[in-house]
């Protein structure tokens, strides 16, 4: 019975979601950057995550949600929405024909 107990809880803590955008030619700058977020009462109540890329550039956007996030929106019925968003800034792209990096 205590194999089958943490066999089941290791595979609850493993389990995840993500999505990716990405642009159609990257050119990232930096490590990825991670911030948590989260909704409440439905999305009604949201707090504001501000990326901070000293371009004003994103280059690629990935959204996790583990299973122990996805069982807290379960269990409060979309009350509660907890996730975490991972971005990369990009370069300031160089103008058209030139050699600059």
């Amino acid at each position: 019975m205590r194999p089958l107990l943490v066999i089941l809880s290791l595979s609850l803590l493993a389990g995840c979601a993500e999505h990716r955008l990405v642009v159609a030619r990257p050119n990232p700058t930096g490590a990825p950057k991670m911030v948590g977020s989260n909704s409440f009462g439905w999305g009604a109540v949201q707090r504001r995550t501000v990326a901070e890329c000293p371009t004003n550039l994103i280059d690629e956007v990935r959204v996790h949600q583990n299973l122990g996030q996805a069982l807290a929106s379960v269990l409060t019925l979309g009350l509660y929405m907890p996730t975490r968003i991972e971005y990369v800034c990009a370069n300031v792209p160089s103008p058209v024909g030139s050699t600059d990096q």
